[in-house]
């Protein structure tokens, strides 16, 4: 628990730090006597923050150092609350911008918030005192128990407690009972497959990689055990752990040691009593040798032979380079076989193109419930009746991992008796019973390695996902902007904000703590989950320390603690709707249809997430306006109508997010936001698998002076009719824009060229455009007109009619994502040019894109292209050929027809050599199953073999929102 207080603790200060600097600069004259105080703090929070970095680094701490850090953290943030309601009371001191002598001003200033000075200098003398009390009390009882051991090497292995027992927590896996197993088989059949490879004479490197508990370690002994057993299939084989902090030296040595005594080793003839000599000879002294020697050795006894060696939970990139020089290429059919959590570190170590990355998959439903019902009852027909509901639960919960599998099963079994309400009560309470059973220490500790491993500032980010519920599909680019409002991520050089919490991120993927759900062909995760086992640990973590304060399902309040991140997953908030209790939160999730909280209460909220609450509505947002603290607010999928008039005065607010929702008008004030980077809103929707086209769209009403956000990143999406057409210009204004969303319901040509004047504004930095022009044609003389084009443009979505390409399209040389809806393109010349855009990976082609009846790919043609989604529309029989050399990228190839559309031919599948999927999917009057059979016949000649499917259309009609009643354009609609 205790480097999650560390993370958390070390993460508030260092927000705070910032502010104290920023507010003793320029607020100097304000401060009075408090000046000083305020420069003890931040001096004071300085130097705790450096003490729990180095904190940080351990893994193991008393008691008494956990509730010294967990007041740090709580000083830390009744500090920046301090600061900002200074802030917010004394307003802006400047007098730049102030008519009349300066002195006027500043004295009227002064007088006008005297009393507000007042109370907080008496507030900031408190937390000074109080600061200073927690710095006492720590000398007073902790003496000199703080100080580290002297300097360490990093790569040496420390065998504290905690050390011993996370060795202890993996030996189980070392040692697999091959009858116990389950799922094992399948998954070595391609890992012996890439050992075993006559053909492949130099050295080969195979990674195996995946989330902690998915059973890497015992797949890579089983494989080494069977290796052993097939005779003469290595001259010499190693096995050895390098897990997070290890020793080079020892390392090499162990290697050594079973190279040249080789244990367990059956039908091998006896040694020589010259070789035993020669041994017995090169062993000694090996204790004093250093690394350059036992890696010369190594290498020397590795000449020549064929050899196997398995480097066992790998965890950095560094631990793989300063193993592998010693383990030389001998041309002989030698293999490594490395284990790992880290995807990075996987393909780091397979540099080679015939080196072969494995991501082992989670146990099948099948699978689990074979494994869970051996080990619960002795075999897999033996769990009664009564048990099979909520044994899929638990099931449900262990996510096909293994470990979380053989471990509930076995505190299960451990039962006297085995009933349905003890079984759903230890379902409920996992949290807990990961705390003190000792039938799951095992894997906790195993899953808390992974947590244990993250730098201090991801821990932050880790444990933030305790907010969402389990089982909950997270968006990634919510979670990086709330982390950004929640100053968890700060600028980098060179960097965006965002760019940095991307990074963030994609680490987590790396390391294999988060479950990517869906992705984009471009490699960006877009949904992902945290695995149900690993959410009851950080959730457990987060509780304890107070981060996180859960309300709903088994989760209770503790009443003497302050409340600073609330996240309500079940029920209602009754029990805490007090001013008191709310007066110090930050950041509000609701997860769950119950009463609303009064937000005028919440003065310090920074968060407001309100996504998907059916029951909120326009009276619900009253007294929002008064949190001038805040930076994130998301109304999707609500039923509010209209935003408050006063919105403006959220000076803070950064991202906004009311998509789906029905305002489509936002009020003058919401200019003045200064800091606004993310306007979120109207909805874009199509359907395509019933037997026509379905489509919801529409945008926000921009108001006038729009050009006034010049903060704003994101605008997605806006809607311009004959109305509003007047505010077009405004958009060449948003200099710092790179996301766009314009829905053009006019046609005029000066509508369209102020639009294509803005967009030429914009061409420096935008790199995502979206250009619709529902139910019409674009005005092509202007887009064709685009004199500075989009150089840096990556991601393009239009719908209208267009007939042709503008010229400029093939310089986007950038472009990776393409959608075309409705724009009727016929010349074969334009799809010619889609296709030699270098660096396109996915192409959508919705219905009447392109209304060519023969859609013909020639060799090296899309040479990046992953996706290919075509919709028929067309009456005319349609064909498609793929010449040999064409698409050699190509992952997956989806086809949908409409009523009216038929296919002739499909031609050359075969040649596709990175093809994986093919769909069709069709109505039931096109005649398909011809076409589907030679589809299935050419991707078995395919080396890929690639999978044929096959859906059949049902009639869905449209789905109009009742509440708040919505058309397809957003518009309230009635029944006639």
């Amino acid at each position: 628990m205790e480097t999650a207080v560390v993370s958390a603790a070390e993460g508030a200060i260092h927000t705070l730090l910032g502010k104290l600097g920023a507010v003793l600069v320029q607020e100097a004259q304000l401060l009075g006597g408090v000046q000083g105080e305020l420069q003890y703090l931040k001096d004071e929070l300085e130097s705790m923050t450096a003490f729990l970095q180095d904190l940080a680094e351990r893994n193991e701490h008393r008691k008494q150092v956990k509730i010294w850090m967990k007041q740090v953290r709580e000083i830390a943030y009744d500090v920046e609350d301090c600061i900002d309601e200074f802030k917010h009371h004394l307003g802006d001191s400047s007098i730049g911008s102030r008519r009349g002598p300066a002195f006027i001003f500043r004295i009227t200033h002064m007088l006008r918030t005297t009393r507000v000075r007042h109370r907080l200098a008496k507030q900031i003398k408190e937390l000074k005192m109080r600061a200073t009390n927690v710095s006492h009390r720590n000398s007073r009882y902790s003496s000199n128990h703080f100080i580290f051991e002297p300097g360490e090497n990093s790569m040496a292995a420390i065998d504290t407690p905690a050390n011993l027992l996370n060795l202890d927590a993996r030996i189980t896996a070392l040692f697999p009972e091959r009858t116990q197993l389950v799922g094992i088989e399948s998954r070595q059949q391609s890992l012996v497959q890439w050992l075993m490879d006559e053909h492949l004479q130099t050295l080969r490197v195979i990674s195996i990689f995946g989330f902690g508990g998915l059973g890497k370690t015992t797949l890579a002994m089983t494989i080494y055990q069977s290796m052993f057993a097939t005779s003469g299939s290595f001259q010499c084989q190693a096995f050895v752990t390098v897990s997070q902090r290890f020793d080079v030296k020892v390392l090499i040595r162990d290697i050594l040691l079973q190279i040249i005594q080789p244990v367990h080793r059956q039908g091998h003839h006896a040694s020589t009593e010259a070789g035993e000599a020669s041994q017995e000879g090169l062993l000694k002294g090996m204790e004093a040798w250093d690394v350059g020697k036992l890696a010369i050795v190594l290498r020397q006894q590795l000449e020549n032979k064929r050899y196997l060696i398995v480097l066992d939970d790998i965890w950095s990139i560094a631990a793989w380079e300063g193993i592998r020089f010693s383990l030389p290429d001998t041309n002989n059919n030698s293999r490594i076989l490395v284990t790992t959590r880290n995807r990075a570190v996987a393909h780091s170590c397979c540099f080679h193109e015939y080196d072969r990355a494995y991501e082992i998959e989670p146990l099948t439903s099948y699978e689990s419930r074979d494994l869970f019902f051996k080990r619960v009852f002795g075999r897999t027909g033996n769990c009664p009746e009564n048990l099979k509901e909520i044994s899929e639960k638990i099931l449900a919960k262990c996510g096909g991992t293994p470990l979380a599998i053989v471990s509930i099963a076995g505190l299960l079994a451990s039962k006297p008796v085995h009933s349905k309400d003890q079984w759903q009560k230890i379902y409920v309470s996992l949290g807990s019973e990961l705390e003190t059973s000792p039938s799951l220490e095992r894997l906790k500790k195993i899953l808390e390695l992974s947590y244990n491993d993250l730098p201090y500032h991801l821990k932050t980010c880790f444990l933030y996902l305790s907010i969402y519920p389990e089982d909950h599909k997270i968006r990634r680019k919510t979670v990086l902007r709330r982390w950004i409002a929640e100053r968890f991520v700060t600028e980098k050089r060179g960097l965006s904000v965002f760019e940095v919490a991307e990074s963030y991120f994609d680490e987590f993927v790396n390391r294999s703590i988060v479950q990517p759900v869906d992705m984009s062909f471009t490699g960006k995760v877009k949904t992902f989950r945290v695995h149900d086992v690993m959410l009851e640990i950080i959730v457990s973590k987060s509780t304890e320390e107070n981060f996180i304060t859960l309300v709903g399902e088994q989760h209770t309040l503790s009443p003497q603690e302050k409340i600073r991140r609330l996240s309500v997953h079940s029920g209602d908030a009754k029990d805490i709707a007090t001013s008191k209790m709310l007066s110090n939160v930050r950041s509000l999730s609701i997860f769950t249809n119950g009463e609303i909280l009064q937000f005028g209460w919440m003065k310090l909220l920074r968060i407001l997430d309100l996504e998907a609450h059916e029951f909120l509505i326009n009276r619900h947002l009253k007294h929002m306006c008064r949190l001038f603290q805040l930076e994130y607010l998301s109304l999707r999928r609500t039923h509010v109508m209209e935003l408050p008039m006063e919105i403006g005065k959220l000076k803070k607010l950064e991202t906004l997010d009311i998509r789906d929702t029905g305002i489509k008008h936002l009020p003058p004030s919401i200019t003045n936001l200064p800091h606004l980077a993310n306007l979120l809103g109207g909805k874009r929707y199509y359907h395509h698998s019933g037997l026509w086209p379905i489509s919801e769209f529409w945008g926000l009403h921009v108001p006038k002076k729009l050009g006034n956000l010049e903060a704003l990143k994101t605008l997605a999406q806006v809607e311009f009719t004959e109305s509003t057409s007047c505010s077009i210009s405004e958009l060449g204004k948003l200099s710092q824009l790179r996301k766009l969303g314009v829905m053009m319901f006019v046609d005029d040509d000066n509508s369209w060229a102020s639009l294509i004047s803005a967009l030429e504004n914009l061409s420096s930095n935008l790199n995502s455009l979206l250009l619709w022009r529902p139910d019409g044609a674009m005005n092509f003389n202007s887009l064709d007109s685009l004199s500075r084009p989009p150089m840096f443009m990556k991601s393009i979505n239009f719908r209208g009619q267009l007939r042709k390409l503008p010229k400029w399209f093939p310089l986007l040389s950038n472009l990776t994502e393409l959608t075309l809806r409705a724009t009727e393109l016929r010349a074969k010349e334009d799809l010619m040019v889609l296709a030699r855009l270098p660096s396109l990976l996915y192409l959508r082609l919705h219905h009447s894109a392109y209304v060519e009846t023969e859609f013909a790919v020639a060799a090296s043609e899309f040479p990046c292209l992953k996706l290919l989604v075509i919709h028929l529309a067309m009456s005319e029989a349609w064909k498609a050929r793929f010449d040999e050399g064409a698409l050699p990228r190509l992952e997956k190839l989806e086809l949908s027809l409409f009523e009216e559309a038929s296919i002739e031919e499909i031609s050359g599948i075969e040649f596709l050599p990175n093809l994986k999927e093919f769909s069709i999917c069709a109505c039931p009057s096109n005649a398909m199953e011809h076409i589907v059979q030679s589809l299935v016949v050419d991707a078995d000649k395919n080396l890929n073999k690639p999978t044929v499917t096959f859906k059949v259309k049902q009639w869905e009609p449209m789905k109009l929102r009742t509440d708040p009643p919505l058309d397809h354009r957003g518009n309230l609609w009635s029944p006639l």
